[in-house]
């Protein structure tokens, strides 16, 4: 048979496509090892950050205790907050799903609220006592322990012996089990420094006994059982709860609930009942509502009557939005012609035909209460004297308002215009002081507040 022979130009084809392949080959290396080397620079970054943040916290908690006018620790605590946040950026820009840090973090929202609400108790005119001194004093012992910690770690890296990109390996199965030990058990180490950290009970919104309260509404309510969750989400929901079945538990929250689903159609409907009471939680008919035949007036009439019928009485409508051609209306508790907004339920409003399209009652589960509410040792007229005199009052009235730390506090509530803007102003009823000044945005869409 007779030979072929193999062209010279497709070997020089061969031989210029290998070079090729290694070329690319070594180039998608080199980007690959240029990638993890920005990667790690950028958790180094982070961490170098983290501690310097740190070491400054706990500088300015050394200071904190020296200070004794309102202005310098005003001046120590708007750095010790604004460092705290820097910190917990930081934090969550590194590789830590691995560990938990919780209490780390949970250090660092309250090192620096705690020490806002201390500076502007001395700007009120109040004095700070010696167990708020002890506290910022071991705020200042853990804040040295962590500083310390972190630097240990920061010395590790910069020595090669740990890297934080581990924890990532070692996430992803990568790496065998014992590389990203060292920085794991290292980072573990920062937590278990916290293992003794205080409760902090304290007028700011990290407080210990926010997150552990309980609901006031169902303090002393029997727990129900799912049948008779059941029966109440069909009550409430009339004829649209009658295909309605078990759709799982929410459990781990301040109002542990039982949840239900039905078909509506295309739809669906749900619901969730307070496993304590009985009372429901939300529910929300995910339908398209088309046109909009009703204005928020009418909606309001139709939210009301709504509620009364399901037995809530004396709210009073506050603020709206609108989307989809539905309203979702603000109501607040108002008790003998005080507006409680810490009792706040929210219901939506179908604009086509005023059907109740959802309701949630997460505030008026957690807050509601017949308040013992005292007689304002200011009048109104005293009260309005303490507003800046260019706002044009339009109406006026009391208000239970909550602060950060869900302490309620009786305020006259003066509603005016300035500069074409209307704004809420809150003045406390017993002695005069601004509490808050709200501004109201107001569209063709709703009525909100900031």
């Amino acid at each position: 048979m007779e030979r072929r022979s193999i062209h010279p130009w497709i070997y020089a084809v061969l031989g210029v496509g290998l070079i090729a392949a290694l070329i690319w080959g070594f180039n998608t290396q080199k980007s690959v090892r240029a990638l993890e080397t920005n990667v790690e620079n950028s958790y180094n970054r982070a961490f170098s950050d983290l501690v310097e943040y740190i070491d400054n916290i706990d500088i300015k908690l050394t200071k904190a205790q020296l200070a004794h006018t309102p202005a310098q620790l005003a001046s120590i605590a708007n750095d010790i907050f604004s460092e705290a946040a820097e910190a917990k950026s930081c934090l969550g820009q590194l590789p830590t799903s691995q560990v938990q840090l919780d209490n780390t973090s949970k250090f660092l929202s309250q090192v620096g609220d705690y020490t806002y609400v201390l500076s502007q108790s001395l700007i009120n005119g109040e004095e700070i006592s010696q167990d708020e001194y002890d506290t910022l004093s071991e705020l200042n012992d853990f804040a040295a322990s962590l500083k310390e910690n972190l630097i240990n770690i920061q010395n590790e890296i910069y020595a090669g012996n740990i890297r934080l990109s581990e924890l990532n390996e070692r996430q992803k199965g990568n790496v065998a089990e014992a590389d990203g030990e060292g920085i794991l058990e290292s980072l573990e180490n920062v937590e278990k420094a916290f293992d003794e950290y205080p409760s902090l009970i304290y007028d700011g919104p990290f407080s210990e006994h926010i997150e552990n309260r309980s609901p006031a509404m169902l303090e002393n309510a029997a727990e129900i059982s799912e049948e008779e969750a059941l029966k109440a989400a069909q009550e409430f929901l009339g004829d649209r709860g009658r295909g309605l079945e078990a759709s799982g538990q929410t459990e781990n929250t301040q109002l542990p609930a039982y949840n239900f689903t039905a078909a509506n159609g295309s739809e669906q409907i749900s619901i969730s009942i307070t496993k304590k009471g009985g009372h429901v939680l939300y529910f929300l008919d995910n339908i398209s509502v088309e046109s909009a035949q009703l204005d928020v007036a009418d909606a309001t009439e139709k939210a009301l009557d709504f509620l009364e019928s399901r037995g809530i009485y004396d709210m009073v409508s506050s603020y709206y939005d609108m989307s989809g051609n539905i309203a979702t209306i603000n109501f607040a508790y108002s008790q003998d012609g005080t507006v409680c907004y810490s009792d706040l339920i929210k219901v939506r409003v179908a604009l086509d035909n005023g059907s109740i399209v959802g309701f949630e009652s997460n505030g008026y589960l957690m807050n509601h209460t017949e308040r013992s509410l005292n007689t304002p040792q200011l009048s109104e007229e005293d009260a309005k004297a303490h507003i800046a005199p260019n706002l044009e009052v339009t109406c006026s009235g009391l208000a239970l308002i909550p602060k950060d730390s869900l302490e309620e506090v009786l305020c006259y509530e003066f509603k005016g215009n300035f500069k074409g803007k209307n704004f809420i102003i809150y003045i406390n009823a017993d002695n005069g002081r601004e509490e808050d000044i709200l501004l109201l945005l107001e569209s063709e869409n709703g009525i909100l507040t900031i």
